[in-house]
């Protein structure tokens, strides 16, 4: 995996923290100068710190551990999101995308759900997951008294448009 190496912040650029909890913990990578993502760990040693594998059985969810606490800088939440090389192996996030809160400050875990038709194993170390960061737009709400102007669709439902 080629990833672009870590040359400090930029100026102006929002600053994702992130706290190791074990030594051996990988910080989120860039796999490139052009992903938006960054990339995001397994952490899977044993009590005797040996790499290992956790199994992620068919149409199940598993959390993984990460090994990392991460905090976003004020007024943005981190969106976690799948990664399409395990996506076309039918491995993806279950919530997706989860959503990192400004206010979490557990380990991040990320909820893998199999939807294939075989285990999938992921080792210590494989890269599960991407992380993007985004701004936090607050909106009100305002209740309607009338309902909302009908534009053709709304007694369609779902698919009205075709595919």
């Amino acid at each position: 995996m080629r990833t672009v190496p870590y040359t400090g912040p930029r100026q102006g650029a929002p600053m994702l923290s992130v706290h190791k909890l074990y030594p051996h913990a990988k910080l989120p990578v860039r796999a490139n100068e052009f992903a938006v993502g960054l990339d995001v760990f397994a952490y899977l040693l044993t009590e005797s710190g040996r790499p290992t594998s956790r199994a992620i059985h068919q149409r199940a969810v598993t959390p993984v551990p990460t090994g990392i606490i991460i905090k976003p800088p004020d007024g943005y939440f981190v969106q976690v999101c799948s990664r399409s090389g395990l996506a076309k192996k039918s491995i993806i996030v279950a919530t997706t995308p989860g959503i990192v809160d400004p206010d979490y400050s557990g380990e991040l875990i990320i909820l893998l759900y199999n939807g294939g038709h075989e285990t999938h194993y992921v080792a210590h170390e494989h890269r599960i997951a991407q992380l993007i960061l985004a701004p936090i737009v607050r909106v009100d709400i305002t209740e309607l008294t009338d309902p909302p102007p009908d534009f053709g669709r709304g007694q369609s439902g779902y698919g009205s448009t075709g595919l």
